[in-house]
């Protein structure tokens, strides 16, 4: 039987948005920032018409080894450094360096690192020292609060997540052989992808795994939201998911090219780009106009799929006409009254709602485009409530 689309929107009652986290190594890039915009507006706009849940875990960022070899480095390389004012661009730079320089980690040494962030929660103190500057930055500009400074166990432990992986036929464990261990990709079409390495030590996916699988309930629909560079990984993690029960939406963004050139943070490339950078730029504008121009561009001149390159002249341009919207919508700093002449929100809510997806989300991009022009279908309620 075929449900209708109206049909599956109704069945859904709550929304678990789950944003790819990052490793608190480097500084945000445009391409992490049009991520965290995206799920800030998918969040706060279809929080307006049903439950959504954000799951943003640290733990998921820093119980990996792209995080846990890094610091092993500092460690190794710096064991004196105070971090606690150094600069977000002096950790990317040592970040960048400790990737050119190819040294491969004791793998002894570094299980006792993933121990310790697993069981405790620890960071190395660049990293508790990149999340402090984040959380600024993100305040700034008016991102809702992620997490970034609670520290919460992942939901379930490395060892009950892989055998419930065993048990349901999806690992190729080559443990008994002194080998790695991993999620059976061929079942489903997909390539092999290793989840725990001959040394023991697991890759990112379980992490998201060990946070994700033990939330599913009924009623309840995953949004993963991730960048294009990791579809094949999110594929596999949305196959995952919907063989313990979940249903499941992929959201991929693409990647922000910066000087034409799309590249992994861990290559640089970001100087004068940063969030940190892109806030301080001199202009004439205030914290609302920034705040509302960074969602009209970030969401709004960079769509989904969008290939062209961060373009700064244009964000400036975005800011701009922030501010004349905020201006002519002569809305006060402090936003007043966000549902006055609207008693209840009814009029934003039934917006919202024709904008809304198939599967229950509110589109960020078709929100942005929703609310300029001379047709606009959202009122200043809009900017007070979702952009700001």
């Amino acid at each position: 039987m075929v449900r209708s689309v109206f049909t599956e929107v109704a069945e859904v009652t709550e929304l678990v948005v789950a944003p790819v986290t990052i490793t608190p190594t480097k500084p945000l890039t445009p391409t992490h920032v049009k991520g965290l915009l995206w799920t800030d507006l998918l969040v706060k706009a279809s929080s307006r018409l049903t439950g959504v849940q954000l799951v943003w875990n640290n733990r998921m960022a820093t119980v990996t080894t792209q995080s846990t070899a890094f610091w092993r480095y500092l460690d190794l390389t710096e064991p004196d450094t105070d971090w606690s004012a150094e600069s977000e661009a002096g950790i990317g730079a040592r970040y960048l360096r400790f990737h050119a320089e190819h040294r491969a980690a004791d793998p002894r040494a570094l299980a006792a690192y993933l121990a310790r962030a697993d069981q405790d929660g620890w960071i190395h103190p660049s990293g508790l020292r990149m999340l402090e500057l984040w959380r600024a930055e993100l305040d700034l500009l008016g991102v809702g609060d992620l997490g970034l400074g609670v520290d919460r166990p992942l939901a379930t432990t490395a060892q009950a997540m892989t055998r419930a992986l065993a048990d349901r036929g999806m690992l190729i464990d080559h443990r008994r052989f002194g080998g790695p261990v991993y999620l059976d990709g061929p079942r489903w079409g997909m390539p092999l992808r290793q989840l725990v390495s001959s040394a023991g030590h697991a890759n990112y996916l379980l992490p998201i795994l060990r946070e994700l699988v033990p939330m599913i309930r009924e009623g309840r629909r995953f949004l993963l939201v991730h960048d294009e560079e990791l579809t094949s990984d999110y594929l596999l993690l949305d196959r995952v998911l919907t063989e313990f029960g979940a249903a499941v939406t992929r959201v991929g963004l693409s990647r922000v090219p910066v000087n034409g050139t799309v590249r992994s943070s861990r290559y640089g490339g970001w100087s004068g780009v940063t969030l940190s950078e892109l806030s301080a730029t001199p202009g004439t504008t205030d914290h609302a106009a920034y705040r509302l121009g960074m969602r009209l561009y970030f969401a709004g001149a960079l769509h989904r799929r969008s290939g062209q390159p961060f373009r700064m002249q244009l964000l400036r341009r975005c800011v701009g006409r922030a501010a004349r919207m905020l201006d002519e919508s002569r809305v006060d700093a402090d936003w007043g009254d966000p549902d006055k002449g609207d008693p209840g929100g009814r009029h934003l809510t039934a917006a919202l709602a024709r904008l809304r997806t198939r599967q229950g989300y509110v589109d960020p991009y078709r929100l942005t485009a929703a609310m300029q022009g001379k047709r606009a279908a959202l009122s200043a309620a809009a900017l007070r409530t979702i952009y700001t």
